[in-house]
């Protein structure tokens, strides 16, 4: 079985070292999509949507209407010191792929285990920027077992 729960959210970045349009300050209205795959419970439910939204939320409250600034974009931190505006400083450029990779790394280390406790044997993570534009990965949680790599009795 395989669920779904949608987010969104707004945040401003820019990649200083990039040729186009992307080095200047712009936002985005960010839409995320997580899914996870295993077994439903008894009653018929692999993760409760609630319990989803609440693992996300520490993460997106913290992003949401924020500028996601490189550690190595000091001049951009500098400049919003000075506005007194919000920000969150990443430890990687601010680009659809690295920020769809720690949503990802964020939901294994905050809830890897409780999420495998719940039957979750994948999960994935698709970040859209615009209409047209998405990153998206997968991983999982527990190793795929298929019937020919299974060991022989």
């Amino acid at each position: 079985m395989k669920i779904a729960k949608q987010f969104r959210f707004e945040a401003a970045h820019r990649l200083p070292w990039h040729q186009g349009a992307c080095r200047h300050l712009h936002g985005h209205s960010y839409r995320l999509v997580v899914g996870l795959e295993g077994t439903p419970n008894a009653r018929g439910i692999l993760v409760d949507f609630q319990d989803l939204k609440r693992l996300l939320k520490p993460l997106l409250d913290r992003w949401d209407h924020a500028t996601l600034v490189a550690a190595s974009d000091t001049a951009l931190q500098e400049a919003l010191d000075a506005l007194g505006s919000r920000y969150v400083v990443l430890p990687f450029d601010s680009t659809a792929e690295n920020l769809c990779t720690y949503i990802a790394d964020y939901l294994m280390h905050e809830a890897g285990d409780w999420l495998r406790a719940q039957g979750v044997r994948r999960l994935w993570v698709r970040l859209a920027e615009t209409e047209t534009s998405f990153a998206e990965l997968e991983r999982a949680l527990l190793p795929d077992v298929h019937p020919e790599s299974a060991p022989h009795a």
